[in-house]
């Protein structure tokens, strides 16, 4: 009879993710995520094959934990570009340091060289561009941007504006990220706000 699993995946892959903030994807050992979780690294390569299977199990689950981010935040909120304030700035909130950036950028090298992490990332941006859209939608409805607003486009535009002022900051840490973020946000939206 198989032993029941105490430690649940999402608890390792949440463990992977904060070793991939402190160490990236080059220097992260199955023995440092077992370490984080209490499992030894035989365990992990139970459930996950090696360090590739496990990385490619964080990253496809990267695209629900954008659903569920965006779900979570208008749960919190009542207008749709609050919505997406809140969702851009919690994805980030646990970022303090920009080393945390700079190893997570490492695993951009994963996405563009290998088809398997290429695809999770497609789906990740597909992700908060589809989520993106749809509250600017609900926007343009509410009456918070113009009617004329090329909704797609700005949802893309956003996707590009949240990984750029991440890269940026990593690289510049101007401020705190979250007021960095906040900024770059309001100066990519302020032209399609309706004027009261």
């Amino acid at each position: 009879m198989a032993r029941p699993r105490l430690i649940s995946d999402d608890v390792i892959l949440d463990a992977t993710r904060q070793v991939l903030a402190e160490l990236g994807p080059v220097k992260l050992t199955l023995a440092a995520v077992g370490a984080r979780v209490g499992l030894a690294p035989p365990t992990l390569m139970q459930r996950f094959g090696n360090k590739r299977g496990l990385l490619l199990a964080s990253a496809a689950r990267s695209p629900l934990m954008v659903v569920r981010a965006v779900e979570e935040a208008e749960a919190r909120n009542t207008s749709p570009l609050a919505t997406l304030r809140d969702f851009a700035l919690t994805a980030v909130a646990h970022i303090k340091h920009r080393e945390e950036l700079g190893n997570g950028l490492g695993f951009v090298q994963l996405d563009v060289a290998d088809p398997d992490f290429r695809r999770h990332a497609l789906a990740h941006s597909a992700a908060i561009v589809d989520s993106c859209d749809r509250l600017y939608g609900a926007a343009v409805a509410a009456g918070e941007l113009r009617a004329d607003t090329d909704v797609p486009a700005l949802a893309r535009h956003t996707l590009v504006c949240f990984n750029g002022a991440l890269q940026v900051w990593a690289v510049n840490g101007w401020g705190s990220l979250t007021e960095f973020l906040t900024e770059q946000l309001d100066l990519m939206l302020a032209p399609y706000l309706v004027q009261e």
